[in-house]
């Protein structure tokens, strides 16, 4: 049962995560992958800290208690100050009962976000992904583990294999070509697959790369295999369903693991305790067979901006907010390099200039008013929107 045990170096890593993930959301704090991944067991809450005031706190607390699946009036009776002493405190409670983990999605409404699992389901999906891993020596993580496919795969994975998780998000592509060795998997999402290579990363023999978050582009893939690796896995999965299929090329369609089947145009999960359950599939699925699949497109309308989705039309309505803004349209383009961003086609009200100094004051609002992966890469004027 050790391989079912969460330790608490793992424990404090997702609550850094967790930690980050709401000042984000909820108070517009923005950390890069550096400062976080310096985040330690020791860091506390106080101005040598975090910073966090009396609400911050309480906030952070409430999430870090609820992706375990606690109450979050633990922390009122047991009073913590830095990220090691959150992460005993939660270490103490899931050693005597752990029955759920909470996960938020990407949606802006928070009352949307929150996505309940059982742990024997987050479980059996790590045991799937540990089945399609096995065979290496160590597993290096470029995400955050804070995400249902982060904590699983770079969390849980490794544990039922028995290898070491190295968090790589505080080191260079310089450094992580100098740490990858053979057998290695390395797990990243498309978009940091992508800005590895830009940045020369070299692979050793033997070296497995993952990723999941968005669809792999077979350009990428390809990139990839020159870098070095020699296996490819791309995952596919939801915060709300879970995980539920994986491709070794970008061209090949997904194959779904074994605890899921199709049932006509829906889908079933076949859980730890015996029950079949339905769900709700987050793209369109087209069939190739029993079980396989190809994606064709979000059900929802969201596009996927660094494995993040985002809808364009709710970032285009809180961007109307902007007070030169009279009306605005969001949509999404990939860029010559295969990046995907959101561009804003914008009518501005009477008296302001269409020209770079709007633009300017209009991203810096965005900086403030909009989470990263919404913030609109550019900004085009027109007398009235296009069709």
């Amino acid at each position: 049962m050790n391989a079912y045990v969460i330790k608490d170096d793992q424990i404090a890593r997702v609550i850094g995560a967790v930690f980050a993930d709401e000042l984000s959301r909820r108070f517009n704090r923005h950390f890069d992958f550096l400062t976080i991944a310096a985040w330690g067991g020791e860091t506390g809450f106080d101005d040598q800290g975090l910073k966090l005031n009396d609400e911050e706190r309480a906030v952070c607390l409430s999430r870090a208690a609820s992706f375990f699946g606690l109450d979050a009036v633990l922390f009122e009776t047991r009073p913590v100050n830095t990220i090691r002493e959150t992460a005993e405190t939660v270490s103490n409670e899931i050693q005597a009962r752990l029955e759920h983990f909470s996960f938020k999605s990407a949606a802006r409404a928070d009352a949307k976000a929150g996505c309940r699992h059982r742990a024997d389901e987050i479980f059996q999906d790590a045991a799937a992904a540990a089945n399609i891993l096995y065979g290496r020596r160590r597993l290096l993580s470029f995400v955050a583990p804070h995400s249902l496919l982060g904590f699983e795969l770079t969390i849980l994975t490794p544990n039922l294999q028995g290898i070491e998780s190295i968090d790589a998000r505080g080191m260079t592509p310089e450094q992580l070509s100098a740490t990858l060795a053979y057998g290695d998997v390395l797990v990243a999402t498309p978009s940091l697959w992508r800005y590895m290579m830009r940045e020369n990363l070299a692979s050793p023999d033997n070296t497995m790369a993952v990723s999941f978050g968005e669809a792999m582009a077979p350009d990428l893939g390809a990139e990839m295999r020159k870098a070095g690796f020699g296996v490819l896995r791309e995952l596919y999965g939801s915060t709300e369903t879970g995980l539920m299929g994986w491709r070794d090329a970008p061209t090949e369609p997904f194959v779904f693991f074994d605890h899921w089947r199709r049932d006509g145009d829906d889908v079933l999960r076949a859980a730890p305790d015996g029950a079949e359950r339905p769900a709700a599939a987050m793209d369109f699925l087209e069939w190739s067979g029993e079980r396989t699949f190809v994606l064709s497109g979000r059900r929802d309308g969201a596009v996927q901006i660094g494995a993040v989705n985002v809808q364009p039309d709710d970032v285009a309505r809180q961007l109307a907010q902007h007070p030169a803004i009279r009306q605005c349209v969001v949509k999404a383009s990939r860029s010559g390099d295969g990046v995907m961003r959101l561009m804003a086609h914008i009518v501005l009200k009477k008296g302001y200039l269409a020209d770079e100094g709007t633009a300017r004051d209009i991203d810096a609002w965005c900086r403030t008013s909009l989470r990263q992966q919404e913030r609109p890469r550019i900004y085009q004027f027109h007398e009235k929107l296009p069709k």
